[in-house]
């Protein structure tokens, strides 16, 4: 399958978490990483997050530089529940949502569009059927941002060429508290997703890993 290029992007605390035990926003990236993830934003040519994100810490998805070329803004919303005053509904970039074909909500913005899409056994939206959609906007590389759920999708169906972890210097805590990669996870070491650690640097006060699949 024709797809884009792939890079999952996150920060985590040193055990793993990437919220609050109440998901509420946690701040992990130090400066630096904030101004990496900005190049990184504006180097792709469009930024994913899923619902859970939108709905709870409501981002731009934009880059900050006013001169800097803007990602499509890409949001996997099954249920069709992203608000119509979210920021990622503002005027600055183009957005689209994928939903359910079952899913009649639209917006009234010359901004966003909603694509129907068929859903997998669990509900989320199929991805194969998001990244073709995306390779025929041309989109050839796709920055994930999350959350866990979105992030072990993409991880699990291995549709992804990169994975960046920038390690907070920070533990949260909490069996609950969501993480890097959430989902049901491997049920035995078949299921496991190997890497290999292709790059690591301190950035700030943390530490930054990339990570590519092992065929």
């Amino acid at each position: 399958m024709e797809r884009p290029y792939t890079i999952i992007n996150c920060a985590a605390t040193v055990d793993g978490k990437i919220a609050f035990p109440s998901r509420k926003q946690l701040r992990i990236s130090s400066e630096e990483d904030f101004r990496r993830v900005q190049l990184l934003r504006e180097r792709c040519d469009a930024v994913l997050v899923g619902i859970g994100t939108i709905l709870t810490d409501d981002p731009k998805l934009t880059v900050k530089k006013p001169d800097a070329k803007q990602p499509l803004r890409v949001v996997l919303d099954s249920n069709g529940r992203t608000p119509e005053d979210a920021e990622v509904m503002n005027e600055k970039t183009y957005t689209i949502l994928f939903v359910g074909k079952n899913v009649k909500k639209r917006f009234n913005k010359k901004n966003v569009e909603v694509v129907p899409c068929n859903l997998d056994e669990k509900g989320f939206v199929d991805l194969n059927e998001v990244m073709a959609e995306l390779v025929k906007r041309g989109v050839k590389n796709l920055l994930v941002e999350g959350g866990g759920t979105v992030i072990w999708n993409f991880i699990k169906q291995r549709l992804f060429d990169e994975l960046l972890i920038y390690t907070g210097p920070m533990v949260v805590g909490g069996k609950n508290t969501p993480t890097i990669a959430d989902g049901e996870g491997a049920e035995d070491e078949k299921e496991i997703i190997k890497l290999k650690v292709e790059e690591v640097k301190t950035l700030g006060e943390g530490l930054l890993v990339r990570y590519v699949p092992i065929p």
